[in-house]
């Protein structure tokens, strides 16, 4: 017999629900989505140069806003670059001037915009893990921190013992992570990178079996985004090329699974100089 309490859970989160799903902060993807349940593990995977570590950050910024607790594990760059990242995306600074020493106090407008970001950022409930970790790490990380979101930035740098195979790894860290997810009530972003085999075709577009290196990344994750551009592959010389202008600077976030609904593709704005995803609406400000 199903117990009471079940029964009691399943009314009230469907009918009085007490916990809102999560919101990305992107308005179409949020409709595709239907929100994001707790203890969810959501895998961004792109391409290099694709701007998977923008997007996620883009997302944490959202959360962030939205008063959420969140844990970012940074195992490519250190924590100061991730701080001067944030700044740049919550005060929309160029990069260069963000990786420049001296230049950007020269500059009135942007010093404001820093200064303003940089308060801001002191205001959410964030706190940045940086160097080389293994999935004990970080879990002893989410214990003790009770975080209400966690950000991986990437699955395949995450160590692991060197008597086991790739595959074999993989495996085991994407089923840890959903335990974790799932044990503490939190909801896990982890990027991935995509096999280089995709390359070699003639649409780019990602899919499910480019997740590089596990069959496991597709079948635990409960949610799959993929991030394409199109300008990123046909770039052309001519500026006045109609079809490239009209993709230029556009971004496909591609849901290739969802558990939680249908999958489909969204469109978003990338502006590589601030390393920021825009809602489309938002294009005609810049």
């Amino acid at each position: 017999m199903i117990k009471d309490e079940t029964i009691q859970k399943v009314y009230e989160q469907v009918v009085e629900p007490n916990e809102p799903v999560l919101k990305t902060g992107f308005y179409d993807l949020d409709e595709i989505l239907k929100g994001i349940e707790k203890s969810s593990l959501i895998t961004i995977g792109a391409r290099p140069a694709m701007g998977k570590t923008a997007f996620m950050t883009n997302l944490m910024l959202n959360l962030l806003e939205q008063k959420k607790k969140c844990l970012y594990f940074s195992l490519e760059m250190s924590e100061i670059r991730v701080v001067k990242r944030l700044i740049g995306q919550i005060g929309e600074i160029d990069s260069m001037l963000m990786s420049s020493p001296g230049q950007i106090a020269t500059r009135k407008k942007e010093i404001e915009k820093f200064t303003e970001a940089l308060n801001k950022i002191t205001k959410y409930d964030l706190t940045i893990f940086d160097g080389a970790m293994n999935i004990k790490d970080i879990k002893e990380k989410i214990e003790e921190e009770k975080p209400d979101c966690v950000f991986i930035d990437y699955l395949q740098l995450i160590q692991y013992s060197g008597k086991k195979a790739r595959t074999e790894a993989i495996d085991d860290i994407m089923t840890e992570l959903k335990n974790t997810a799932k044990e503490n009530n939190c909801t896990i972003f982890l990027t991935s990178q995509l096999s280089r085999a995709l390359e070699n075709r003639y649409d780019k577009r990602p899919m499910l079996s480019d997740l590089r290196d596990s069959g496991s990344i597709e079948n635990i994750s409960d949610v799959v985004l993929f991030i394409y551009r199109d300008d990123y592959y046909n770039s052309v010389s001519d500026e006045n090329d109609e079809d490239y202008l009209q993709n230029k600077g556009e971004a496909d976030i591609i849901v290739a699974k969802n558990k939680y609904g249908p999958t489909d593709y969204v469109k978003l704005l990338f502006r590589s100089s601030i390393m920021k995803f825009l809602e489309p609406v938002r294009h005609e400000l810049f």
